[in-house]
């Protein structure tokens, strides 16, 4: 079982995303903007971390910027989750790359179980699923 933490501020996917991964047998928390996800990861170290880009409060880059702030969350894997543009996407996409996100997904792009399959094999690639 891995821990999940996942940084999403549509309730209809948050929705989604946890029962599947909960099927799966992991453990998920959630939070829905960016200053709730620096306050849940003071006490909680997830093994991956599901990040909107797009939120309120702070966005998904300011947030992924003070995760690699810290010892302990540096090496947890990133997929970064998105709906901008084509445009958008291709510059984002380089400072996800330089920021060291392990994906990027678009999520119109992808169902919740292929989000789900790429995050567990996130986790396996990192050694953190068991």
């Amino acid at each position: 079982m891995a821990k999940i933490l996942l940084v999403e501020d549509d309730a209809v996917l948050v929705e989604m995303y946890q029962a599947k991964f909960e099927l799966e047998g992991h453990e998920i928390r959630v939070a829905t903007n960016g200053e709730e996800c620096l306050k849940v990861v003071e006490s909680y170290v997830p093994d991956l971390i599901l990040l909107d880009i797009l939120m309120p409060k702070l966005n998904g880059f300011h947030v992924l910027k003070e995760l690699k702030k810290r010892p302990k969350l540096r090496q947890v894997p990133v997929i970064l989750l998105t709906n901008l543009g084509e445009a958008e996407v291709d510059m984002n996409k380089e400072l996800a790359s330089a920021l060291g996100v392990t994906d990027y997904l678009i999520k119109s792009h992808h169902t919740p179980d292929e989000v789900v399959n790429k995050a567990i094999k996130a986790l396996e690639t990192s050694g953190q699923r068991e």
